[in-house]
């Protein structure tokens, strides 16, 4: 596509302005000089700006950071409280044989390999369940949950042992086994949301009636996640039920990949330095939610490269 577009403008150049377009440019020594006070300068306006976010972020504060427990950062120090959630743990983890089973075969194992690595995944697979069901019986859960467990991990086993001893797999028959170990771990997730929802509720009440109202009022919340469960997360629910008031007051933020309560509870300073900038430069706390080229770039775009007709 980009040879597509890039045509009509290569013809309409001549052949020394090819070979002028890709030479090698010179630089004069004026120039040279020139680029190092531009790197000089930029370096020493980041480095103010960085110094007033770090004041910022020294002056934000209290904090509360819910990560693998709840934890409420105040100037005069920070106190934990716990976010056990055991049963959470037993759900999600029975359940990743759903994705044992997914990652053996991604990719798609080229059939005229021999030896697949999918069969020694699934072996694998088939082993760590053997060990798993030995124990699942002594897991603090009622009877008809151990047997859930058991019908889902027994059915996994099955099917990767069977596919071992054929040495063929089709597409069919993992899309079929996942749905037939679709209720059990349905059920798991529900049952494991339930878990950490009851645990992050306790914590986040414990750490409420700890402080005062004064305390609660100007408190940030911070949480953390991967990219992809910015969108829809157990926390980021829970804390809209709970505290919609500091939700839509921008005191609640989500610190993608941070990790760590004094790297999470950083993340909220560089949050409020951005709004910052995006009051003072353009009358819009928010902006800089956008990339700064974002707008322009897109104007730019539609000028540097030519639509293709649409398809139908």
């Amino acid at each position: 596509m980009l040879k597509f577009y890039l045509m009509p403008f290569v013809r309409s150049i001549s052949a020394a302005s090819v070979i002028m377009f890709f030479s090698p440019t010179i630089v004069s020594a004026d120039q040279s000089e020139a680029m190092k006070a531009i790197d000089t300068f930029d370096k020493t306006m980041l480095s103010i700006f960085r110094r007033g976010q770090d004041v910022l972020t020294a002056q934000t504060r209290p904090v509360m950071v819910i990560a693998r427990d709840v934890t409420v950062m105040t100037k005069d120090g920070e106190v934990t409280f716990p976010r056990d959630a055991p049963n959470y743990l037993i759900f999600k983890s029975t359940s990743h044989v759903l994705l044992g089973i997914i990652g053996a075969v991604t990719p798609w194992p080229d059939e005229d390999t021999e030896n697949a690595r999918w069969k020694e995944d699934f072996e694998n697979i088939a082993k760590a369940v053997d060990t798993l069901l030995n124990s699942v019986g002594h897991l603090d859960l009622p009877e008809d949950t151990i047997s859930r467990q058991r019908q889902m991990l027994e059915t996994a086993r099955a099917f990767t042992l069977d596919a071992v001893n054929r040495g063929t797999l089709t597409s069919e028959e993992v899309s079929k086994v996942i749905n037939d170990m679709r209720p059990a771990w349905a059920a798991n997730m529900r049952d494991a949301a339930r878990a950490e929802l009851g645990a992050l509720h306790k914590a986040v009440s414990d750490a409420r009636a700890a402080v005062s109202q004064d305390v609660w009022d100007n408190m940030y919340v911070v949480h953390h996640g991967g990219s992809n469960v910015t969108g829809v997360n157990v926390v980021e629910l829970y804390l809209e039920r709970v505290m919609p008031q500091k939700v839509a007051a921008g005191q609640v933020m989500f610190a993608e990949n941070a990790h760590g309560n004094q790297a999470m509870a950083d993340f909220v300073g560089y949050e409020r330095m951005q709004r910052h900038v995006g009051a003072w430069a353009f009358g819009d706390p928010a902006r800089m939610e956008v990339d700064l080229l974002g707008y322009e770039a897109g104007a730019i775009l539609d000028e540097m490269i030519p639509s293709s007709p649409p398809l139908e």
